[in-house]
């Protein structure tokens, strides 16, 4: 908590509020260290979200139920504390990362579901573009179709559903975003 209220949570912010404007999201911070009920408020109220899994992530704890979305919960932001990792991986570094797999069945899971995640999961050696096509053309390649916000702060927007994430886009750029920070996979 002690980065709360910085420039990253205020680009969540507009993008919460952008993308599903009416939205009721559920929030998974995906926290890696204890955080108070006080300060768990003052994050929900601030990004005006539900957090719907407010424990640690620990390296023991079952992913699957962890990150588990009640039915008909259409708008979910994940807010790792580095980014997404295609490839799942063990140990203490796992609760850094939500993996390409979950995303992939988060999407599935319901394809009308909107699905929002913070992203700074980049080597130095690696461009940050570069990196986001991969990311999006393996989520293209499951089925599932999204896009990502460039910034100092960047974002991936996800569903299974081309009209849901099509709309999600159309209220972004209406916001008056330059279109040059979206990164799009190709349409086939």
């Amino acid at each position: 908590m002690e980065y709360f209220g910085d420039s990253y949570d205020v680009v969540k912010r507009f993008l919460l509020r952008s993308l599903g404007p009416t939205a009721s999201w559920d929030a998974f911070p995906m926290l890696t260290h204890e955080v108070s009920e006080l300060d768990l408020a003052a994050f929900e109220e601030f990004l005006g979200v539900r957090i719907a899994s407010p424990g640690v992530l620990a390296a023991e704890v079952d992913r699957a139920q962890h990150l588990r979305v009640m039915p008909n919960r259409l708008y979910v932001f994940l807010d790792p504390d580095t980014g997404i990792k295609l490839k799942p991986c063990g140990g203490a570094r796992s609760a850094k990362y939500v993996f390409g797999p979950e995303l992939v069945d988060l999407c599935l899971d319901d394809p009308q579901r909107l699905v929002l995640v913070f992203d700074q999961s980049f080597s130095r050696n690696e461009e940050r573009e570069q990196s986001m096509n991969d990311k999006l053309a393996y989520f293209y390649g499951r089925g599932v179709h999204s896009f990502a916000y460039l910034s100092h702060a960047c974002f991936v927007v996800l569903s299974a559903s081309r009209p849901v994430l099509d709309s999600a886009f159309d209220r972004l750029i209406e916001t008056g975003l330059p279109a040059s920070r979206i990164l799009l996979r190709p349409r086939a």
